[in-house]
């Protein structure tokens, strides 16, 4: 999995939005610009190759105000299937936005 295929389907408009996505968007405030923008410059910072019915992987980059994005996603070299998007916590994530917190026991 590599960020390339997704810039790739990005810029071809090639989205598929799952409704759970599309209810977080609209409750979190993020256009899908804000995610084209996220894809476009952004890179992976996790993948989970378990997940189906294709891999998924967390991407991390900025919304079109500068604010970090983190969008959890999948393709099938088709299509990108956009499952959720956020604006990382600071709580849960270190400065760089890339590096999950040590969680507290």
């Amino acid at each position: 999995m590599d960020i390339a295929s997704f810039q790739r389907l990005c810029r071809d408009e090639n989205f598929a939005i799952t409704k759970h996505a599309a209810n977080r968007l609209k409750e979190r405030g993020i256009r899908l610009d804000d995610v084209e923008h996220a894809i476009l410059d952004g890179r992976i910072i996790e993948e989970y190759p378990d997940d189906t019915p294709f891999p998924s992987c967390l991407i991390l980059g900025t919304a079109t105000s500068g604010k970090p994005l983190h969008l959890v996603a999948s393709t099938d070299d088709e299509m990108i299937y956009l499952i959720t998007s956020y604006f990382p916590d600071s709580n849960r994530w270190e400065n760089d936005f890339a590096t999950r917190k040590e969680q507290r026991k």
